[in-house]
């Protein structure tokens, strides 16, 4: 029997994401199989996980659960359901070995916290599975990813955090999900231990005003702890009898080979911290996160330790991820260290697993190798990989088939199998993928359909010379690019550029003499972000260089950005290295009237040669994170923070329809946006809050905009009646996360888009790991994980930006007379693996990833020019 499997063709992307989203359900069951029934899926690309090329025109052979066989050619399959894939790409289930699923639950809220046992410092008698909940929607959301096998870990608030539980993703119960490893004696692995060092325990100490208080306590306990399991083992060794102590058991295991410590560490020391104690004990160690691991890349591969890292696309956040580089995982494959890439979800979201692996593939790692640290290496980690971890014959049929190459942009996980039955259908699930999964009964997902990509337009004309000995290109550089990108249009030519501006814009080959001349594959104007506090909120996130937020009193809107923004901030720099050239930077979201906002060049050596608009608008916050900031206070409801900015703007109007001798800051700073000369931007995510925007802005005459906005789609027909922009949340926000961005929808800026919306795209505000996001991933992914088309998806970060700004006369696009802001990049701008090469800011060349690339890896981390040592904000993430 044979049949098309024609969902998997990726034809149009509006039915994959125009489905109807049902309520959030109990965990998926398997789809039922006849015992012993074989299928053979046929004509596929098909990649091993072994780090070998890929097989092409290939066939996968599944009975009872198992590879029965796989390879190129026709096989002998009679009596087999063939599948067609049509040319579908086939990968090995995704092994994740850092996961929080079932034990950090969406939604966020406190009833689902169940992370970190924090009534003491050492908890080796807690255990994962007393806590996992089969039925969070996070492990619905890791099979969308192709992830079909985790290690469910506590959290790292514990030098000691628990015992960890590996699971393949299926099942209705903790029972059905687990499965345990086999050493080769044929041991049985019980799974494993987290532990950690390094700023998350020391917290604890500053916390819970106990011990640990310094990385020589958290390594003291560890020790401590430990020797008691030793003397413990001891005598059940010598046939004793001691009383039982359920909190030594699983560290018994772990001196028993029966189960391997993952140990959370980030700076380098602290990797070596956890190796010596493993050594001194005689465990077996995995070194999770591991972020600076390059430094000791030599060492760990001659001692043999394996790294499971987390990545991420921008550094900061906490002092011990200063050091994060793109490169770490290729430094340390090539060194021999044995590589796996986790999700640590929710720090990076499971249904973008192959996102996370692209990111590896940025910093120099083949796809190959890539892949395989997501598949083969973990499953070896975690002593399944006689199961799991590449397609062989007689492992379990744990696959994934997707649309397109595996760390594209634009590829799709179609289906997820699990020993070859289906739990993961992107027909019927996809709202798994794209968000969206909890939407009331009986409402659908918009359905999204992108418009053609821009055509290639080369214009054809006679070849001109350029010359930079003439007096009208002295000092001139140009740029010569396969693919500019401005506006609507996308063509081959050069650019010439003098006295940071834009002088000429040609299309076709031109001769050009006596100048610099840049060379790129593709070229985009300077990225502009319409919506981020980078400025305000520093890379280390201590006190010292966090100023987002002034938390005296929830009316601030006398305050100016333009009067805390520090143009010196690392993350700026990175920024910069992102090609971004313009941030409207605006304070943060705890207080209701947050204050003024400000224009800025990432570029400026001070805050007066950075600012573009000193005072670009008010911003108002609505929600449940500005009713929250003051406990005992008011606001404290929606209600109330409705009534503080009604009164606020009717005191400003009163004010300014009979000015009183004295001068009032605050009621001066409303003037404005009640005259129409600013906007207000008015944060909100949920759909009701959005609406008592819409209302509070048509009451007092304002011109609204919305920012972040994870609801808006769910309401275009208001938004568009209203004439009201929407600055929509980045791409990648973690839905769920809270409960205002439960309905978080990728297409989000497609659907509205498609309702003749204007859409901008942004970073917003990160208080953790990572500390700013980049927004043209976010960018991409709005393209290929949310079908936004891709020339109006770079507008949003561009032209469309500038014109919700009020900058376009000057930036936004590449033409004639504008401002000299351009990114080259060696490869497609929207795919992840894309490097920027050049960014030009006023034509002055400011970073150059070629001079980067000449670096020593230490003096290639975030540039340290506005911290010191602290203490990160969190306890239980990353």
């Amino acid at each position: 029997m044979r049949r098309a499997l024609v969902r998997l063709v990726p034809t149009a992307l509006a039915l994959s994401l125009g489905l109807a989203a049902a309520a959030v359900p109990t965990a998926r069951k398997p789809q039922p199989a006849a015992k012993d029934a074989a299928t053979l899926y046929v004509n596929a690309t098909i990649h091993a996980g072994t780090g070998e090329k890929p097989l092409e025109k290939a066939y996968l052979l599944v009975k009872g659960g198992k590879i029965e066989d796989v390879g190129e050619g026709k096989p002998d399959a009679a009596g087999a359901e063939v599948i067609d894939l049509a040319g579908a790409v086939v990968i090995p289930g995704l092994v994740d070995t850092h996961s929080h699923i079932g034990v950090w639950t969406r939604p966020g809220v406190p009833a689902n916290a169940d992370l970190s046992e924090t009534s003491g410092p050492v908890q080796p008698g807690v255990r994962a599975i007393d806590a996992i909940n089969p039925d969070d929607p996070g492990v619905r959301m890791a099979t969308a990813g192709g992830i079909t096998t985790a290690n469910i870990m506590p959290g790292s608030a514990n030098v000691i955090g628990g015992s960890t539980l590996y699971v393949k993703l299926r099942g209705g119960t903790v029972e059905a999900m687990r499965v345990n490893g086999r050493l080769p004696d044929g041991t049985e692995v019980l799974g494993g231990l987290k532990m950690a060092n390094g700023e998350n325990p020391k917290g604890y100490g500053k916390n819970k005003q106990q011990a640990p208080f310094t990385r020589m306590k958290v390594a003291a306990l560890q020790r401590e702890t430990f020797q008691k399991a030793k003397e413990y083992k001891a005598k059940l060794d010598a046939g004793q009898k001691p009383d039982r102590d359920v909190t030594l058991e699983a560290l018994v295991e772990v001196l028993e080979k029966k189960r391997t410590v993952h140990f959370h560490c980030h700076r380098a020391d602290d990797l070596m911290t956890a190796v010596r104690i493993a050594e001194e004990f005689g465990f077996e160690i995995v070194l999770q996160h591991a972020t600076e691991g390059y430094r000791v890349a030599d060492v760990l591969a001659k001692k043999k330790i394996p790294v499971s890292l987390t990545l991420i696309d921008a550094p900061g956040g906490k002092a011990e991820t200063i050091g994060l580089l793109d490169e770490n995982a290729y430094v340390l494959d090539k060194a021999g260290v044995p590589v796996a890439i986790n999700t640590d979800d929710s720090i990076t979201e499971s249904r973008f697993f192959l996102h996370t692996g692209a990111i590896a593939v940025r910093g120099g790692m083949t796809e190959a190798a890539a892949l395989k640290a997501m598949t083969l290496t973990p499953a070896k980690l975690m002593h399944l990989d006689h199961r799991i971890g590449s397609l062989e014959k007689g492992k379990d049929a744990d696959f994934v088939i997707l649309s397109g190459p595996p760390f594209s942009t634009f590829t799709r996980v179609k289906q997820t199998f699990i020993e070859g039955k289906k739990v993961f259908d992107e027909a019927t699930d996809s709202a798994y993928q794209t968000g969206g999964f909890a939407l009331p009964a009986g409402e659908k997902l918009p359905a999204v359909k992108p418009t053609e990509e821009l055509l290639k337009n080369t214009r054809n004309l006679a070849v001109q010379t350029f010359d930079g000995n003439t007096d009208e290109y002295k000092d001139a550089i140009a740029v010569v690019a396969e693919a500019i990108h401005t506006g609507d249009r996308l063509f081959d030519g050069v650019i010439i550029v003098k006295d940071g501006r834009i002088v000429r814009v040609e299309g076709g080959e031109h001769t050009i003499k006596n100048m610099p001349v840049y060379k790129a594959r593709h070229v985009t104007p300077g990225l502009i972000d319409p919506f981020c506090v980078a400025g305000l909120t520093g890379a280390w996130n201590i006190p010292a260089d966090q100023d987002q937020d002034e938390m005296s009193d929830p009316n601030q809107s006398d305050l100016r950005v333009y009067d805390g923004f520090n143009p010196r901030e690392p993350l700026l720099e990175f920024l910069q290295a992102q090609g971004i050239t313009v941030v409207h930077t605006t304070p943060g979201r705890q207080n209701v009237i947050a204050g003024q906002s400000g224009i800025f060049r990432t570029d400026g050596a001070t805050v007066s040669d950075a600012a573009l608009k000193p005072v670009a608008s008010i911003l108002v916050n609505l929600g449940e994170v500005p009713k929250a900031a003051y406990k005992g206070k008011a606001p404290d409801s929606r209600m109330g923070t409705a009534a503080l900015i009604r009164k606020a703007f009717a005191d400003a109007q009163a004010y300014a329809a009979k000015p009183p001798a004295a001068k009032n800051p605050k009621h001066e700073a409303l003037v404005p946006a009640l005259e129409g000369k600013i906007p207000v931007y008015f944060a909100a995510h949920r759909k009701d809050d959005i609406q008592t925007a819409l209302r509070i802005a048509a009451e007092f005459k304002l011109k609204p905009v919305i920012a972040l906005g994870t609801e808006a789609y769910r309401m275009t027909d208001e938004l568009k009646k209203a004439g009201v922009p929407v600055i929509v949340h980045p791409t990648m926000q973690r839905a769920g996360s809270t409960m205002e961005t439960l309905h978080a929808f990728t297409g989000s800026a497609a659907a509205l888009d498609a309702a003749g919306i204007p859409v901008t795209l942004c970073t917003g505000f990160e208080g953790y790991v990572p500390k700013v996001r980049v927004l043209r991933y976010e960018a991409a992914m709005a393209a290929g994980a949310g079908g936004f088309d891709r020339g109006k998806a770079l507008r949003a970060v561009t032209i469309d930006a500038a014109k919700l700004l009020g900058i376009d006369k000057e930036y936004g696009s590449i033409e004639k007379g504008k401002v000299a802001d351009l990114v080259l990049y060696d490869g497609d701008p929207f795919e992840h693996a894309t490097h920027v090469a050049k960014t030009i800011a006023a034509g002055r060349v400011v970073y150059d990833r070629d001079a980067y690339l000449k670096l020593p890896f230490e003096r290639r981390i975030l540039p340290i020019l506005a911290g010191g040592p602290g203490a990160g904000c969190c306890l239980a993430g990353w």
